[in-house]
C-alpha cells in the first residue's frame, strides 16, 4: 500500500514539448517542404554551366544511287579516237605506217570494247550501325533570366522558413493552451472539490441543527440547493478537465496521467518591449519570412520579364566518337555559337515587365505590413502578459481576504447566528476568487507565449517556466 500511494511524476513542459514536436505531422510536413525547396535552389545554383550529353543512336539505313554511263561512254570513245589519230605522227617515218594501222584496228575495236558496259550503273547500300555522339549545350547570355530562375528558387526557400517558422510557433503556443489549460481545468476540479465537500460538511451540519431545533427545515433547503449547485459545478469541472486531457493527448500522441509543471507567473516584470521587438526583427518570424520570400519571389519575376526583351546567346558543340559510322552527309564534329532576338512575341512584353514591377512593389508593400503586424502582435501580447501577471499578483489579498470571510460565516452559521444567504455568498466569493486567480496564471502563461512566439524565440517558454521569481498556481 505504500509503493501504490506513491505519487507517479507527470510529464513535464519540456518533456511535453519534445513529444508534441515528434507527434506533429503539420511540422513535418513543413521540414519537409522546406528540405524540398533547399534541394531545389542548391539545383538551380549553376544554370550557366554547360549541359553535356552522351548519346548512341542505333540506325538501319538504305542509300539507292543511279548513275548514268552514257556521256561517260561517249567521252571515252572520242578522247581515244583522237589520241588513236594523232599517235603515227609521234613516230619515225619508217614505223609510222605500222602505228597508223595498229592504231586504225585498235579504233574500229573500241565500240566492241566499250559495248559491254551499260548505259546506266544502279547501286543500293543497306547497313545496320550504332552511332555514339557527344553534345554540348552552355548558355553565354540569357539577359538575366538564369539569374531570375535561381533568384525565385532562393525565394521560395525563404517562404518555406517562414511556414516552417509559422507552423512552429502556432504548435508552441498551441501546447501552452492545451498543457497549461489542462493545469487550469485541474485547478477548477480541485476548487470544485473543496466547495463540494464544504457543502456537504454545511448540509450535514444544518440537517444537524434542524434535528435539535436551531434551524429552520427553510434553512436546510437553502442549503441543499447550495450543495447540489456545488455538485453541478464539480461535475461540470470534471468534464473540462476529461475534454483537456483528450487534447494534450492528442497533440502529444501518448496517455497523460498527470502534468508535472504547474500554472505559474513570474513576479518580475518582463523585458521591455523594445527588447521583444528588436529580437522580432533579428530572429525573424513565420510571417516576416513569407513576406520577405514572396517579395524575393516577385522581384525575381521582373527580372525575367526584364530578359524577355533581350537577346540571347548559348555555345554548342558535338562530336561523334565514332566517325566510321557517319553518314556521308555528317560531320566528324561541329562546333559554334547562336545569338537570337525575339522580333515579334504573341505577348506585349512591355505589359508583362509592367505587371511584374507593379507585383514586386504589391510585395514591397506587403513585406512592410507584415513588419507592421508582427511589432503590433507583440505589443499586444506584451500587454497582455504585463496585464496578467500584475492582476495575478494583486489578487493574493482577495483569495485571503474571502477564505476568511468563509471561515467567518461558516462560524456563524454553525452556531446559528450566521444565514445561509451570507455563507453562500462567502462560497460562491471565494470560488470566485480561485478561479479569477487561476484564470490570470494561464492568461500570463498563454500571453508570454504568445509573446514568445510572435518575436520568434518560442523555445524559451521553459525558461521562464524554470525561473526562481515563480509563483505556483497548484489548486490547493
Amino acid at each position: 500500500m505504500a509503493s501504490a500511494a506513491v505519487a507517479q511524476p507527470g510529464i513535464s513542459y519540456e518533456a511535453a514539448r519534445v513529444a508534441a514536436q515528434a507527434h506533429d505531422p503539420a511540422r513535418e510536413a513543413a521540414d519537409l517542404s522546406l528540405a524540398a525547396a533547399e534541394d531545389q535552389a542548391a539545383a538551380l545554383d549553376n544554370l550557366y554551366r554547360p549541359t553535356i550529353t552522351a548519346s548512341a543512336s542505333a540506325i538501319a539505313y538504305q542509300k539507292s544511287l543511279s548513275v548514268d554511263l552514257t556521256g561517260a561512254k561517249a567521252d571515252v570513245a572520242r578522247q581515244a579516237g583522237q589520241f588513236l589519230d594523232g599517235l603515227p605522227g609521234q613516230f619515225p617515218p619508217e614505223f609510222s605506217a605500222v602505228v597508223a594501222a595498229v592504231a586504225g584496228r585498235v579504233e574500229s575495236a573500241l565500240p566492241d570494247l566499250l559495248g559491254p558496259l551499260p548505259d546506266q550503273l544502279d547501286y543500293t547500300a543497306r547497313d545496320v550501325i550504332v552511332r555514339p555522339t557527344l553534345s554540348a549545350v552552355m548558355p553565354l547570355y540569357t539577359g538575366g533570366a538564369l539569374e531570375a530562375v535561381s533568384e525565385a528558387a532562393r525565394g521560395g526557400v525563404t517562404i518555406a522558413k517562414g511556414r516552417s517558422q509559422a507552423t512552429v510557433a502556432a504548435r508552441e503556443v498551441a501546447l501552452v493552451q492545451r498543457y497549461f489549460g489542462l493545469q487550469l481545468a485541474r485547478n477548477l476540479l480541485a476548487s470544485a472539490d473543496t466547495r463540494l465537500t464544504a457543502s456537504e460538511n454545511h448540509l450535514s451540519s444544518a440537517q444537524k441543527m434542524e434535528n435539535a431545533g436551531i434551524l429552520p427545515h427553510s434553512a436546510v433547503l437553502d442549503v441543499t440547493v447550495l450543495r447540489d449547485a456545488a455538485r453541478r459545478s464539480r461535475d461540470r469541472a470534471a468534464r473540462e478537465e476529461g475534454l483537456a486531457v483528450l487534447a494534450l493527448e492528442r497533440m502529444l500522441g501518448r496517455p497523460v496521467e498527470a502534468v508535472a509543471t504547474p500554472l505559474f507567473v513570474n513576479t518580475a516584470p518582463l523585458p521591455p518591449l523594445a527588447q521583444f521587438q528588436a529580437a522580432a526583427q533579428a530572429n525573424g518570424t513565420g510571417q516576416a519570412s513569407l513576406a520577405k520570400g514572396q517579395r524575393e519571389v516577385a522581384e525575381a519575376g521582373e527580372k525575367l520579364a526584364r530578359a524577355a526583351r533581350r537577346p540571347r546567346a548559348y555555345g554548342f558543340g558535338a562530336y561523334s566518337v565514332d566517325p566510321a559510322t557517319n553518314l556521308p552527309t555528317e560531320p566528324d564534329w561541329v562546333v559554334g555559337a547562336t545569338v537570337s532576338y525575339t522580333l515579334v512575341s504573341p505577348f506585349d512584353r512591355e505589359r508583362m515587365l509592367a505587371a511584374a514591377r507593379t507585383r514586386a512593389a504589391a510585395a514591397v508593400a506587403d513585406e512592410r505590413a507584415a513588419a507592421d503586424l508582427v511589432a503590433g502582435e507583440v505589443e499586444r501580447a506584451h500587454a497582455m502578459a504585463e496585464g496578467a501577471r500584475t492582476a495575478f499578483l494583486s489578487m493574493d489579498s482577495s483569495v485571503a481576504a474571502a477564505q476568511e470571510n468563509l471561515r467567518l460565516q461558516d462560524i456563524a452559521f454553525r452556531e446559528g447566528v450566521g444565514t445561509t444567504d451570507r455563507l453562500m455568498a462567502a462560497q460562491a466569493a471565494l470560488a470566485t476568487a480561485e478561479s479569477e486567480r487561476a484564470a490570470a496564471a494561464y492568461e500570463y502563461d498563454v500571453s508570454l507565449s504568445a509573446l514568445l512566439a510572435a518575436s520568434g524565440t518560442p523555445g524559451q517558454m521553459g525558461d521562464y517556466a524554470r525561473r526562481e521569481d515563480r509563483v505556483i498556481v497548484d489548486g490547493k
